[in-house]
């Protein structure tokens, strides 16, 4: 990802209800962890947007009880993210409605969103068909400069340019700042338990936050060729050593080669390896994600504080732009 300082840099993430996986750290939270360093950096919970999908009160709040569960305690203690909760910006859905004022209909029959939703012949609600109009103001509001998103994803970046160019446009103003992409080129398919990529959809991940026993078992359904155990092994080909050189040293790394390259090391150990090094990398995220199971409340409070930044940035937002529109 690209090497940015000084910058103003906004991320979302919807909550799911499905536990984070290794990939998911390494493709989008460890990238936001590394180039919030020097920069002003805002991860919010976008928890109006699952009101596109999700529409039970208990399944919603234990989607974002978990998935905060799990940021902040992948989040650094020292780190500098503000962590705040989307539906908590009492001013975000005013600007929302004005920003609709100045965007195309024709506009928002073009987005990716909606137009998926009417192949797959669903029942379109208005916020799957808005989707793109709260996206803008997500990122607008904020001033953002960069929003690290991947490349399917490049379109809300365009359109959130486009609505804002139309509201400085229409108001003969500069209000918004026009956002740019942050794409990162040089994501890696990280493999699954059975070879494919790593993806929930295919239900072959491993869990970060699992019970040892449970990551244990998952890590030992890793799918290898049937090389016998007392023959030498090709790391370079191997499920296992691919996982393995995202956690090991480069001493490591040499050392597990070695063994591969050796009698007598089957898949079994090299398994039973990465469960070690998966176990000692997450150590900490770990041990912070079970304390924040048995009391929540040591989250609260950092999400307060998160909630109040970001809210007040939203309320003299909404003040100054209340002028320029005349309301």
């Amino acid at each position: 990802m690209t090497k940015t300082k000084g910058k103003t840099i906004l991320t979302g993430v919807k909550p799911t209800g499905n536990g984070m996986h290794i990939g998911n750290y390494f493709w989008a939270v460890k990238p936001i962890i590394d180039i919030s360093i020097g920069n002003k950096t805002y991860l919010m919970l976008a928890d109006l947007h699952s009101l596109t999908s999700v529409h039970d009160k208990e399944t919603l709040a234990q989607n974002k009880k978990n998935v905060l569960m799990e940021y902040f305690a992948l989040l650094p203690d020292d780190s500098e993210i503000i962590v705040f909760e989307q539906s908590k910006l009492a001013r975000h859905m005013d600007i929302m409605w004005i920003l609709t004022s100045v965007t195309p209909y024709s506009l928002m029959l073009r987005a990716h969103s909606f137009k998926d939703s009417q192949a797959k012949n669903a029942d379109i609600n208005m916020a799957v068909f808005n989707y793109p109009i709260l996206m803008t103001a997500d990122i607008i509001n904020f001033d953002a400069d960069l929003v690290p998103v991947g490349k399917d994803q490049k379109q809300h970046i365009e359109f959130a340019r486009d609505i804002a160019e139309n509201f400085n446009r229409t108001y003969n103003t500069e209000f918004f700042k026009l956002p740019s992409d942050l794409i990162s080129e040089d994501l890696w398919i990280i493999p699954g338990t059975d070879g494919r990529k790593m993806s929930k959809s295919y239900g072959n991940f491993i869990p970060i936050f699992a019970s040892e026993k449970q990551l244990k078992k998952t890590i030992m359904s890793i799918v290898t060729d049937d090389t016998p155990l007392e023959a030498p092994k090709n790391p370079d080909t191997c499920n296992v050593f691919s996982l393995i050189k995202l956690f090991a040293s480069d001493e490591k790394q040499q050392e597990i080669r070695a063994k591969y390259l050796a009698w007598n090391y089957g898949y079994g150990h090299a398994k039973l390896e990465l469960l070690d090094l998966i176990l000692e990398y997450f150590k900490l995220p770990r041990e912070k994600y079970f304390a924040f199971q048995n009391d929540y409340s040591l989250i609260e409070k950092r999400l307060q504080e998160g909630n109040k930044i970001a809210g007040d940035i939203i309320s003299k937002k909404y003040l100054d732009i209340i002028h320029l529109v005349g309301l």
